[in-house]
């Protein structure tokens, strides 16, 4: 979802003047899902049935499309995103949500993407950290992005507390 809602962020800012069909981002996040579940679904029916050969080929399938084809693609557009951002356009843009898809990823590459680089390699023999700490740092992603909500929607106010519902539904009003 990540990759999708980046992608989407950075096609529509970039290809603002272009008339695009309204349903393309049903039709990109569907096939995002269908691609995932589709190999969720191999991955599992080959490791469920004990064919050892091909569920390791499928979990680095699973590893290889995860870290060279979804995570580049999120990186690269929200860095794009973000850098248009920073030029401060003359219209009037949302760049408290810009800045959530910005933390959000880059947090990502810091606390979710080492788990998929972790089981990749372990694939192959390498073990380069105890799996307690990739563990601990995909905890962390995925209980980071409320934080992450609320700290850019208090930061309005220069930083002043207010409730995480009024942070979220001022990021999300954007």
């Amino acid at each position: 979802l990540l990759t999708a809602i980046s992608i989407e962020r950075c096609v529509s800012i970039l290809c603002s003047s272009i008339r695009r069909p309204q349903c393309l981002s049903a039709v990109v996040c569907a096939l995002l899902w269908t691609l995932s579940i589709t190999v969720i679904a191999a991955v599992t029916s080959l490791c469920l049935l004990h064919e050892n050969e091909h569920c390791q080929m499928a979990l680095i399938s699973m590893y290889i499309l995860n870290i060279l084809i979804f995570t580049p693609s999120m990186v690269i557009s929200s860095t794009i995103l973000f850098i248009k951002v920073l030029c401060g356009s003359q219209q009037h843009q949302p760049k408290r949500l810009y800045i959530v898809i910005f933390l959000t990823v880059l947090f990502f590459l810091i606390f979710g993407a080492p788990l998929s680089i972790w089981n990749f390699l372990q694939q192959f023999g390498y073990i380069l950290a105890p799996s307690q700490v990739v563990f601990l740092l995909a905890c962390v992603n995925s209980s980071i992005n409320p934080f992450i909500y609320f700290l850019v929607g208090s930061c309005r106010r220069h930083c002043s507390l207010v409730s995480l519902q009024v942070a979220l539904r001022r990021v999300f009003a954007e």
